[in-house]
Order: structure tokens, then sequence, then C-alpha cells
């Protein structure tokens, strides 16, 4: 055996292993420059081979000497940032399991195939390498291992067959996507060097390889000239024990549906879910969303570790780094100036408490879903947006839901199949032909903007020809006489007719008087809408007059009828001495006509007028998300300071002074009280460890509040601890739920509100709402005490945003079946499946302006501009324009120049008009923009 040639080889893998495995560090690059690759040449190289060595290793040391070794330095952190932790438009995937599947996905066959390997040398990669196992340093250092020990044979089969498999692939990506010569050399040398053990392999020659009579006798000789210390190997003595095979319970966090979930562990990878048997949310089903979750954990695109902003770039950081600048910065900002929003409710408790205790003005998700609607029904009645049981329904109506694609739990939507199966007559009002419409059986094609009109003529037939419920109407609701005094026109001389509403929403008044008898004369039936009305100018009245016909009709928690919510509540969490961080005053920010908070919407406003100067944002993509695109921008770069908080690059991040890695919500857990018909308690698993250097939010709170001396904000070892505290009052125990998944607190049963003396639930249950009368209220008593207009109706919209001769088509955005709102993108399995938007535009109007399918257009409004293809449809109002919402990203799949058939269009981000709501409660105007559309070019 040739040991110094083994150990030449070894050496040479080293070096690779040591540059590969993470940014390059100042002594690094010192040694580097100073022991430059040395140019070499002998009559045993032959010419072709000497001037591809020749021009690697003279570009390599030309960029190496170009700058001073600090800026040298400096520049390749930022570009190994860019390159390997996804802060780049074209990032590089160091992992088997990608390359060999040809998917961006980690933690495949080839990691459990590697770590077989590592176990049969009684070897593990040491702790403290927080990347993964399959990632070319350990598959290199296992090569430099086995050379290290003579064992050729071995060596050369890891080599040929595990190594050689993928490695020139990733070769190949990093030259492609390197942007310095630095990288790209490497990844030619290491190409190189790959390719020259291979030839002697296949040739038989491994212990004469690198002999001085052989032409890479010169390879070894250059690096050997190098004044570089390999990093200590990545491999450790001492064979770790594979993991067991588990079955979890927990729950999927996808969407806002929570359905049950078993998820399958191997060796402590997620590598498959199904359904949680039993599970009153999903009843032993997932969706597509839910069952593509392995590939949301493991996504190839997730961020890995702290990243600080420098000089327009990234860097990576440390936690303690990220947190102290995060800190000391948060520390300078006034109080009630830090703004923090969550889109992301996980473990709430914790960091609502602390943000709270600093005084923040909060955000959530509710002023950018449906506010406006929310206003209505939680005053009205008791509940945001109560859910139909369709399992006993004969008569639906839904003023734009599509709950066949978006509906909050399987268990709903499958009963909402078997209703249309058994005949149930199913009514959905939309200007386009939804999936749920599609299967309905009356599709009701409407202008958007005018469901309140549609929604007060079937009151009018109701009342005027006394088909509502008067025994429930008298016991159960008040301010019956004030909206029928408005439905007959005794206010304003204008009665509500179907004849009055088909001017406004171009329904005829003769379907609008039949489906208003049908529905009146069912016996099971109820009427719901939500974020399909909520992003318009006028929802709020809209709701309040559709949920008036469920108040007409006595349908509340009736067979077929939306069904009252009843949670159980949850204990503090701080328990035994700890107390919970003292709640300080913050500013309302903006005050609407229902609600004082703050909606994002108006941000650039409230930076510019100095009410916010700093943001923290969880999971929630402002950018994508708040409104108009470059509005939101001009507001966070006038910031003292912004943070993100997330498991992906999102667009936000990018104008983030520091951002950190989230742990999805698979690697953490929570407990958290739910209800559909039955109430229950739901428990979310951490299921596998965090990947990377990432962590959970509590412990994010928990380092923040350790700096800013927040005592007790996190004073739990383990966040079990939290959730025993929080169950400690009710008669079940946290081990209970841990080992079922779930709790069945209260069968669902019907007409609950007879038992409680009022449509609230009683002491111990929560809902997301609170009538102030304990019945429902046709006249909102809180509008009433503010002013506002109390009564449902339909409001006509102002001028300035409605269509007119220059912008004649209203546009709005819709959900999909494949994504959930913005989260869902970087899921190669979700992504396959709905690759990219389009803009739907009816198929008349298309002709009229010569667009076909698949052409580019330029779409327009007063406030923006943006281009899409088009996509004519009949299934779509005349004069109506749409597109899925969610696409966008100016990372991951969508952004990635590797899959250039994925990605989309964010449409309303350029169309907004910026700083603007509809007026009740901040809801941002999504699905009602006016615009005009045309031919590019």
């Amino acid at each position: 055996m040739n040991n110094q040639l083994h150990k030449d080889q070894a050496s040479v893998f080293a070096f690779f292993a040591t540059i590969l495995r993470d940014e390059p560090t100042f002594a690094c690059v010192s040694a580097l420059k100073s022991s430059p690759l040395r140019e070499h040449s002998t009559k045993n190289i032959g010419k072709k081979e000497r001037s591809a060595m020749e021009a690697s290793a003279g570009r390599f040391n030309a960029y190496l000497q170009s700058m001073p070794t600090k800026d040298l330095h400096q520049q390749l952190r930022y570009e190994y940032a860019d390159l390997f932790l996804n802060a780049g438009p074209n990032p590089v995937f160091p992992y088997a399991s990608v390359h060999v599947s040809r998917t961006p996905v980690v933690q495949q066959k080839p990691l459990f195939d590697l770590r077989r390997t590592l176990r049969s040398l009684d070897l593990h990669t040491d702790p403290a390498f927080k990347d993964l196992d399959d990632h070319i340093s350990v598959e290199l250092e296992v090569c430099a291992f086995l050379l290290g020990q003579d064992n050729t044979e071995r060596y050369a089969r890891f080599f040929t067959q595990t190594l050689m498999e993928w490695a020139l692939t990733f070769c190949d990506q990093l030259h492609d996507a390197a942007m310095s010569p630095f990288y790209k050399e490497i990844a030619l040398m290491c190409r190189a060097f790959l390719e020259s053990c291979s030839k002697t392999l296949e040739t038989s020659d491994i212990d004469t390889f690198g002999n001085a009579n052989t032409p890479w006798h010169q390879f070894f000789e250059t690096f050997r000239l190098i004044l570089f210390e390999p990093a200590p190997s990545l491999l450790v003595p001492g064979a770790v024990p594979e993991g067991l095979e588990q079955e979890i319970p927990t729950h999927c966090y996808t969407c806002g549906a929570l359905c049950g979930m078993t998820a399958k562990v191997k060796d402590g990878i997620l590598v498959k879910v199904a359904g949680l048997k039993g599970d009153p949310k999903g009843q032993g089903r997932l969706c597509p969303k839910g069952a593509a979750s392995p590939k949301h954990v493991n996504s190839a695109y997730r961020l890995k570790t702290p990243l600080i902003r420098e000089n327009g770039r990234f860097r990576k950081a440390g936690w303690d780094e990220a947190l102290d600048l995060i800190a000391s910065r948060m520390a300078d900002i006034p109080q009630g100036k830090l703004a923090y929003f969550r889109g992301n409710d996980f473990t709430n408790f914790v960091h609502e408490a602390f943000f709270e205790h600093l005084g923040c003005p909060k955000g959530t998700h509710r002023t950018m879903c449906d506010n406006a609607n929310r206003m209505a029904n939680e005053h009205n009645l008791n509940d945001k947006r109560p859910w139909i049981n369709y399992e006993e329904a004969d008569y639906v109506i839904m003023f734009g839901n599509n709950d066949l694609i978006t509906s909050y739990g399987q268990r709903k939507s499958a009963a909402l199949k078997k209703a249309m199966d058994r005949g149930t007559r199913v009514v959905v009002f939309d200007p386009r032909k939804s999936e749920t419409a599609a299967k309905a059986t009356d599709w009701i094609s409407l202008t958007p903007g005018t469901d309140g009109a549609a929604a007060m003529a079937l009151a009018h037939v109701i009342i005027t020809e006394e088909l509502y419920d008067k025994e429930f109407v008298q016991e159960w609701t008040t301010g019956f006489e004030p909206f029928k005094a408005r439905i007959l026109g005794e206010e304003d001389g204008i009665a509500r007719t179907p004849a009055w509403a088909e001017k406004i929403c171009g329904v005829p008044a003769t379907t609008l008087e039949r489906i208003a008898r049908e529905f009146a004369q069912a016996k099971a039936k109820g009427v719901i809408s939500w974020a399909g009305l909520a992003q318009s100018p006028n929802s709020h009245w809209a709701t309040a007059a559709i949920q008036a016909l469920n108040g007409l009709c006595g349908t509340f928690d009736a067979p077929g009828g939306p069904s009252l919510p009843w949670k159980r509540k949850l204990g503090s969490a701080w328990r035994d001495g700890q107390q919970k961080p003292e709640k300080k005053p913050a500013p309302k920010m903006d005050t609407y006509l229902l609600w004082s908070g703050w909606s994002p919407a108006k941000f650039e406003d409230q930076v510019a007028d100095g009410r916010i100067k700093g943001l923290i944002t969880y999971w929630a993509d402002p950018v994508l998300t708040w409104g108009n695109t470059a509005s939101i921008i001009r507001g966070i770069d006038q910031l003292d300071l912004c943070v993100t908080i997330d498991a992906f690059m999102c667009n936000t991040a990018l104008h983030s002074d520091v951002v950190l890695p989230d742990s999805t919500w698979l690697e953490q857990s929570q407990v958290k009280p739910d209800w559909l018909y039955d109430a229950f308690l739901s428990y979310f698993a951490q299921v596998v460890p965090p990947m990377y250097n990432s962590r959970p939010m509590y412990r994010i709170v928990q380092g923040l509040a350790e700096r800013m001396g927040v005592k007790d904000a996190v004073p739990w070892n383990t966040m079990d601890e939290a959730f025993e505290n929080q169950m400690r009052d009710l008669p079940w125990h946290f081990q209970e739920l841990k080992e079922k998944g779930y709790i069945v607190t209260d069968p669902a049963r019907y007409y609950k509100y007879r038992e409680w003396g009022s449509i609230n639930p009683p002491a111990g249950y929560g809902s997301s709402g609170t009538s102030p009368t304990g019945k429902y209220n046709f006249l909102n008593v809180v509008s009433q005490e503010k002013g506002v207009d109390p009564l449902p109706d339909y409001k006509e919209i102002e001028e300035k945003f409605k269509p007119d001769n220059e912008f004649p088509f209203i546009f709005g955005n819709y959900r999909i079946f494949q994504h959930e709102h913005c989260s869902t993108f970087n899921n190669y399995q979700l992504m396959k499946l709905r690759r990219t938007n389009t803009l739907i535009i009816n198929d008349q109007d298309a002709a009229a302006l010569g667009i076909t399918p698949g052409d580019t257009v330029l779409l327009e409004s007063p406030w923006g501009s943006t281009t899409i293809k088009a996509e004519p449809t009949p299934d779509i109002r005349p004069g109506v324009l749409g597109a899925a919402g969610g696409y966008g990203h100016e990372r991951g799949l969508e952004g990635d120049p590797k899959f250039p058939d994925f990605g989309g269009v964010n449409v309303p981000g350029a169309l907004m008009p910026p700083n603007v709501t509809e007026p009740t409660g901040g809801t941002p105007l999504l699905k009602y923009i006016k615009t005009r559309v045309k031919k590019a070019g």
C-alpha cells in the first residue's frame, strides 16, 4: 500500500470538506492568500489538462490577491450566506438527498444510507455540526477517513457508489450559482479532483494514483504547498444507535383547519404523515396540504442560522450576536413605537406576553383577513364566523365561500360533499365559478361588492311573505323592528326588494325571490360568508345582512345551521410563584369606525409620521401580504430596526436588519382548545428536533427576555411545564392529551343557547365574540353606541374605488386548494400541484381585447401595474378579473432559476391603493381593485 499517497488524497478530501462545510474563517482566507495554489506543468501533463488546471489556478489566485484579507473575508461571508444559507436568489444544496432525488427536499433515502455507513464504521457526525449528515463535507470526510485507514476497498466502494452518485452535480451547481472566482474555482477544482480519483479507480490503479510518474502527482504537489490546516474532522468515534420508528399523535398546522395528524418518524426524521383516527376536525383524513407536511419541514430552502444584514447583504451570525444586536436596538426605541406582528399564533401566549410587557402595538392575521366581518358577527352574535353544520343540511347559501377546498377541517368538507351527493341544495353567490360553485345547485354570479344588496333582497322576501321564524325572532333576537323598517324602506323610502337589488348586483329579481322562498321553507338550513366578502370597501354591512338571514330563520345551533362555538378555556401558564410579565399600555395606532388598533395596510403612513420606528414580524411577510408592496418597502426602509422571524427567506426578510430562523410547527409543541361542532383540546407534538441552528419562537423570546431583564417571560424548563399549568384546572391531564393527541371535552349538541340561557357560552368556555344582549342582534348595539349605522344594508362604494371608463374591471384575488396563504410556496410537493398563477378573465372580455390563452397581459390600476399570463374562461363574470393569491416570493422555489416553471405574481401587491382600508376594521382591499388590462407589448 502507498501510505503517503493515501495521506495525500485524504488531505485533499479534507481540504474541500473544510472549505465547503461552513463560511471561510479569517484564518482560512489568510492561509489561502499567503500560499496560493501554484501553477505547475511537467512533461507528464497533457497540454489540454495543463491549460485547464493553470487557468483555474490563475483565476483563483488572482481573486485571492485582488483585495485585502479583511475585505476578501467579508465578501466571502456574504457569498456563503447567499449560496449555502438561502439568502441569495440561486442557492446551492450541498446534500446528497437533493441531488440524488433531483428535488429540493432534504433528509431522504441518501441520508439514511449515509447513517448506516457511519454506524458500520463506528462513527457519527460531530453534534456541534449544525448541518445534515448527507452534507458534501461529511461524505468527503468519510473518504478521507477510509484512506487514512488504508481501507482502499471500502473507500473505492463508498466513493463510487455514494459520493460520485451526486458530487459532480453539486460541483456544477456551485459553479453555476457562484458569483466570485473563489467558489467557482473551488467547484472546478473539486470536480477535477473527484474525476481524477474516479479515473484511477476505473483503471484499478489506486495504489499508484499520484505517483510521480503520473499526471496527477502535480495535483497533490499543488495542495501540499498550501499553508492551510484543515478543520478537525466532522466524524467522531462511536456509533449512534438508529432511532426507533414512531407514530406520534399530533395535529396539522399548515392551515387553520388544524386537523388531527399521525406523524411517522424514522431515526428522528419525519418521513410520512397520515390522519389521526377519530379526531373531531379531520376524522382520520388529511388534505393535500397536510399530507405534504414532511416536504415542509424538509424543504431545502429552510433558513439555517441567524443572518445579519450589512452593506445590503447578509452574513451568518450566531444566536448571541443576533439577539444582542436586536435587544440593544430594541432598547433604543421609545415605548409604544416598536410594533410586533404575528402571522402565526403557535404558543402565542409566550410571545404576546413578552411584547405586551414592552408596550408594543400588536398586529395579527385578523386585520389582514376579515376584521370588518368580525366586527359584525362578534357583536351581533358571539363568534367571528360560525361554521355551517353540513351533516344534516338540506339547503345552504354561501356568499363568497369555497368550502370544498378552503374549509377549515376535513370533517367539514367531507360533510359538504356528502350533503351534495344526497341532494342538498347549495347556492353559491360568487363572481367566480369556484370549485364549490361548480358543483353547487346554483351558481349566482353577481357584481363584486354587492353581496349586501342580494342578502337584503332575500330578507325582504322572507319578511314580507312572513316566512321567518317568529318564535325565534321574538325570544332570541333584538332589533327586529328597526331591521324590518329598513328592509321595507320605511327609513329612506327605498324598499330593499329583489327588483332594487337586481339593478345593483345584476342578479334577476325572480332568482332572488326563488332562493329566498326555498331557503325559508327548507327544514335544515344555513347561510355562511367569510373572507370572500371581507376585503371589500362595504363588507361589514354586507356580512351583517347575510347573517341576518340566519337570525330571521332561527338556524343558529339548529340541524344544518351555523353552530355556536364553545371552546374550553385554558388556565394561565404561569403558576407557583411565576409571575406573568406585566402588560404595559400600547398605543392603538389607528381608530376606525368600529375598531381601534393597528392595521398594517397603513404601515407607510404610520412610519412616516413617527408612530412606528421598529418592527418585529413572526411568520407574517409584510412585503408580500400587507398591501401595496412598494409602499410597505418604503416604510420598512425608514425604520430604525426590522427583524424577521421565519423558517424561510421571505420577501420581508430581504429588507430586514436581522433574520432569525424559527423552527417549523413540526419541531415544537403546543396545546390548543378548538371546536367543530364538538369542543375539544388538541395537542401539537414536537415530532422531530429543530433542524440546523433554528429555534422555536419561545426560545427566541427567552433569549430576548433575558437580555432585556424580563425575568419571568419564559420561566419553564420545558414547554410541557407550561402546558401542564394551562390544563391544571381542567378535569383532564396533559399526559392524557399528549398520548392520544386530542380530548373531546364536550360532544356536539343542538340548541346549546337554550341550556345556557344566552347565545354566549357559560363561564369556562370561550368564543371569538360576545353579544352584549345575550341574543342575536339585528341591530348592532356596539355600532349604535359609536354612532355608526347599526343595521345590515348594502352600502354604495366610494366613486374613487369603483370601476370607471379608464379602469373598467374589478380585480380580486382568491384562495386555492394547493396552497395556504403565502406559507407553502417552498413545499416542492405542493408547488408541483400548482406551479404558478394566471389572470382569470371572462372569455368574452378577452376576445374583445384580443387576448388569447397564455398571452402575457399588462394589468394596471391607478396605483401600480404588473404583468401576468392570461387565462380566458367562461367561469368568471364579465368585467371581473381574478388571480390566486400567495404567489410572488423573491426567494425559494419561486425565485430559484433552477426551477423556472415555478413562480407567480403578487397581483394585489402591485395594484392596491397604498395606505387604504375599508372603514370599519382596517381590512385591506385585496378583493376590490379597479383595473384595466391589455395584451403586453
